[in-house]
């Protein structure tokens, strides 16, 4: 009698219920904002000083890093905003656009998750007394998932199968039919179970369920510390973009009665038995659940800023490029936040990832600019600096790149771009070695990386194949070295903020990067390419 008075009570309450909607425009044009991150741009050549100095770097750094920037998702204000600054700063060092249609910037379009149509509905029976049903707009109480396959699901069984894991030494779903059932889990992992975390996120519960035959799966946060946002929008991509099953969020007040008035203790007492470890295996539901899910592709816009600096008055057959991304997690909907609760929905300032990369390009290309201006830029090739976008998405921007110069130039991009040095997370150098990957994908790269180290300490890998922009450019033949200073806890969480860099240390990364372009651009003949083995 609980159970029904509880359902009934929340279900009338529910009756109307505001349809979900993304606040911020997406893929859009931001005139405002990019006309006051123009103005950024001058004031930063203002305000500078041509030599490679610590001052500079900080400057720039912050700028990029800063609220105003809302954390640069692709597609977003604040990439807008972004881009927009480092387009203007490139403009005013008189460097050569090398964009799309005489600008400095490559637009390309992404894959930005899903968007609901108006199929989207979902109804609870209960099985006492019977014939009693309640139904519910996507909005307030629940919303599908971006991994979920669209269509009818009939009214079907329901259980509860805890955290939806199944380990060798943990497994939620013993004793469960779950063959053609609903499945509602907890997200996340039981408490103090690291070895459990892995399989926390939603992709892999999907898959999990997906696997022992379940009709479609449904999410509960529940008074978890460890989970952020209580319903996920389908435009937020949570690991997959591929249809596994059924899959929605649902509200804790829905999931309360669903689970509060069975006989098994309330709502709150439930979560603390499975996330204590006291409990682990779930149990039959009385309710059955259908749906009608309705999702389409929705895809949005990123770009890229790329210029190039002339060594004479006409290109040369041959560049260096140099450069690393832009973008970052926003406020952590673009790319995957590591923040917990809360926090996931705050600002991710990337100060680290990857401001610090783009500040070592914008201090780079200012001093070649000033030393062309004196009649002293003693360089064989010409330098292209880019700044990728859609790099915390899946290398979007770069990828895009690629594909782009393949259609212009045929399969082969190299010798036209002779080498590619990324930066990504060049800020946190303190007391470690400067990590330089990718010295295997030329023979020439272990001499010049060894003559020109100086006092810096290195720590060569020989593998190419990384999680940033460098691996595009090097699986389309051209030889790459991507500078590194290593993860830290802040890592994709809004605590990569500015103070946290070391500033100084970023200098040497800087200064060693100078050396390092301006030795492979003077080489007699260009890097050779290797094809490494994964």
């Amino acid at each position: 009698m609980n159970r029904l008075n509880s359902l009934t009570r929340f279900a009338v309450h529910c009756v109307t219920v505001v349809l979900f909607s993304i606040c911020q425009s997406k893929g859009a044009d931001f005139p405002e904002a990019e006309a006051e991150a123009k103005k950024h741009g001058q004031s930063a050549i203002e305000s500078s000083a041509a030599a490679i100095n610590q001052g500079d770097l900080k400057n720039f750094l912050e700028r990029l890093a800063s609220k105003e920037y809302e954390g640069r998702g692709t597609g977003d204000k604040g990439e807008r905003m972004a881009t927009a600054y480092l387009a203007s700063f490139f403009e005013g060092l008189g460097l050569t656009p090398a964009g799309n249609d005489g600008t400095y910037f490559q637009e390309f379009g992404f894959n930005a998750g899903k968007e609901m149509n108006s199929e989207n509905q979902l109804t609870i029976q209960i099985h006492e007394p019977l014939g009693l049903v309640r139904t519910f707009e996507p909005g307030q109480h629940y919303l599908p998932v971006n991994f979920s396959i669209s269509g009818e699901i009939k009214l079907t069984r329901t259980v509860f199968a805890g955290f939806g894991i199944q380990d060798k030494e943990y497994n939620s779903f013993e004793g469960l039919n779950v063959k053609d059932a609903w499945v509602l889990v907890f997200r996340g992992s039981p408490k103090d179970r690291k070895e459990l975390q892995k399989f926390g996120p939603l992709v892999n519960k999907a898959q999990q369920a997906k696997k022992l035959g379940a009709r479609g799966i449904i999410y509960i946060k529940g008074p978890n510390p460890g989970v952020g946002k209580m319903l996920v929008p389908p435009s937020q991509n949570v690991g997959s973009n591929n249809e596994i099953l059924p899959a929605i969020t649902i509200s804790d007040e829905l999931a309360g009665s669903l689970l509060g008035g069975t006989a098994n203790g309330s709502f709150k007492t439930i979560f603390e038995s499975f996330y204590n470890g006291k409990k682990v295996t779930g149990f039959p539901l009385p309710y059955s659940i259908s749906s009608q899910i309705g999702l389409n592709k929705k895809e949005d816009k990123g770009r890229n800023v790329i210029a190039r600096l002339k060594v004479q008055e006409n290109p040369s057959e041959e560049a260096i490029m140099v450069g690393g991304h832009i973008d970052h997690l926003g406020l952590g909907t673009r790319g995957g936040t590591r923040a917990k609760g809360k926090d996931t929905a705050l600002i991710h300032f990337g100060a680290d990832d990857n401001a610090s990369g783009i500040a070592a390009v914008m201090e780079l290309a200012q001093f070649y600019t000033d030393l062309k201006k004196q009649g002293n830029l003693e360089l064989k090739r010409d330098v292209i600096f880019a700044a990728w976008s859609g790099e915390e998405m899946g290398l979007f921007g770069s990828k895009h790149f690629v594909k782009k110069q393949k259609e212009i130039k045929g399969d082969g991009i190299y010798p036209s771009i002779s080498a590619y040095l990324n930066l990504d997370m060049i800020g946190r150098l303190k007391e470690k070695p400067l990590v330089v990957h990718g010295t295997g994908s030329s023979k020439a790269w272990n001499g010049i990386v060894d003559s020109i180290a100086g006092e810096m300490k290195i720590k060569k890998s020989d593998s190419p194949y990384l999680p940033t922009d460098s691996t595009p450019i090097y699986n389309a033949g051209v030889p790459i070295l991507a500078l590194f200073t290593g993860l830290h806890d802040d890592y994709h969480t809004p605590a990569d903020t500015p103070d946290k860099i070391d500033y100084a240390g970023l200098l040497k990364v800087t200064n060693y990067l100078q050396s390092l372009t301006t030795a492979t651009a003077n080489q007699e003949m260009a890097p050779d390419y290797v094809k490494v083995k994964k």
